[in-house]
């Protein structure tokens, strides 16, 4: 929702006073309960520390600091958020990234890897050139892998939910963005070209897909893929051709 805001804000304009007043309260949920573990995104509802979580918290309370450049905030509350958003950096570097693994992880304390975590090149919480950046993408993408240009969201068997996971599709696209983001636009590019032969005979995606046959799985069509399908494609068209 910040973010939304922040986009809308950064196109040149202003949140009418009682947006800004609701992103604010947002902005003080995230700066009152980042510290806490949560049931993250995925259908595995345990309370943890989850990577993906406090990569969350830290943009909505960047981007609320973002739209407080243009829009009035009390300066107590502009440093409550700037300490919050700072602490969870600080945090995430130190225990949300594994040296043995070379990447971010799902949870703290975990080796387990995490699609959702794909999206830490998008926020501008660490520089796209950092090694723990790039190794993040390439871990994600070596140890998640479905096979082609196809992710798991993360290691399947371990949820303990009945039946099979598949690949998640909008999981390959936020690759493609990630790919693009960082200075590899050409991989970027051959992924999504991979990934549009995955398309229905409509030229439409599902939630998942079955990595052997193909066959499209779960909710169809899947508006998450299809987003993650656009914002790739705009992650590509705004990526330098060097890479």
């Amino acid at each position: 929702m910040i973010d939304a805001a922040w986009a809308f804000a950064q196109a040149g304009h202003r949140l009418y006073a009682e947006t800004w007043r609701a992103v604010r309260g947002f902005a003080d949920v995230a700066a009152d309960c980042w510290q806490e573990p949560d049931a993250g995104i995925w259908e595995v509802r345990e309370p943890d520390q989850h990577v993906h979580s406090k990569l969350m918290g830290w943009l909505a309370l960047d981007r609320a600091l973002a739209i407080a450049d243009t829009h009035p905030l009390r300066e107590r509350q502009r440093r409550r958020w700037q300490k919050s958003r700072d602490a969870i950096a600080a945090e995430v570097r130190t225990r949300g990234f594994d040296p043995t693994t070379g990447s971010y992880v799902r949870s703290y304390g975990s080796q387990d890897l995490d699609a959702a975590v794909l999206v830490l090149p998008l926020l501008g919480m660490d520089r796209a050139d950092l090694s723990r950046v790039q190794g993040t993408i390439d871990a994600i993408r070596d140890k998640l892998s479905a096979g082609g240009p196809l992710l798991y969201r993360y290691p399947p068997g371990r949820d303990g939910l009945p039946g099979t996971e598949g690949a998640f599709l909008p999981c390959s696209f936020w690759l493609v963005q990630g790919l693009a983001r960082t200075g590899r636009r050409k991989e970027a590019v051959e992924l999504f070209q991979a990934m549009v032969d995955h398309a229905s005979p409509l030229g439409l995606y599902a939630e998942e897909v079955n990595p052997a046959t193909g066959a499209h799985l779960g909710n169809y069509p899947q508006t998450l893929t299809h987003a993650a399908l656009v914002q790739a494609a705009l992650a590509i068209r705004d990526a330098p051709t060097c890479g």
